[in-house]
Order: C-alpha cells, then sequence, then structure tokens
C-alpha cells in the first residue's frame, strides 16, 4: 500500500493544477511534492501526468487512478482526522433502565 502523503500529492497536485498550489495545501514544499508524485509513480509503473514548464495535467492513467482513489483518500482522511479528535473518554447518551420493583424498593422507606 502506498504511503497517505503520496496519494495526498497526487490527489491535490491533480485538484490544484500544480505541484505548487498541492504544497500549499499540504505545508510540504513543491520540490516534497513532486518527489512523492515520482515515487508513487514510480511503484505503480505509470506515468500519472504530463509535465512542462507551464502546465501539469493529468494522463489517461492519471485519470482513471484519480477516480478511482480520490473519494477513497477523503474516506480515510476524515477517519484518522475523526480518530486524532477523539480522547478515549466516552461520549453519547448513557440510557439505564431498571424494573419498577427495584425503584419502589429505594424509595420512601
Amino acid at each position: 500500500m502506498e504511503p497517505l502523503s503520496h496519494l495526498e500529492s497526487f490527489v491535490q497536485s491533480a485538484e490544484g493544477g500544480s505541484f505548487s498550489a498541492a504544497a500549499r495545501r499540504l505545508g510540504l514544499t513543491p520540490a516534497a511534492v513532486s518527489k512523492n508524485v515520482a515515487r508513487l509513480e514510480a511503484r505503480l509503473g505509470v506515468r500519472l501526468f504530463q509535465r512542462s514548464t507551464r502546465s501539469l495535467t493529468l494522463t489517461e492513467g492519471g485519470e482513471r487512478f484519480l477516480a478511482q482513489v480520490g473519494g477513497a483518500l477523503a474516506t480515510l482522511q476524515e477517519a484518522v482526522a475523526g480518530i486524532a479528535t477523539d480522547d478515549g473518554q466516552p461520549a453519547g447518551t448513557l440510557k439505564v433502565s431498571m424494573g419498577q420493583a427495584s425503584g419502589a424498593s429505594m424509595c420512601c422507606r
């Protein structure tokens, strides 16, 4: 499985249209985003972007891969964010039910 940082770099680059835009969103340098994408491409054995000095566009393989991983990555990010904010304390409504006999014997004697 690919590290989330590689997938995040790919998805953010595709959505932002550049490594610089992805870097700003992820808090990384453009070089780090570019390296993450290059590592992902090497691992997958497919070119995901067509690069030029002025633009970054998805290849056909990149478009297919984005369609497959985009939603799944968002779900994983939500799960990680949700568990990170959980402080381990029970939360929610606690419902307790007791029979009438138990309540009557505890009252008013």
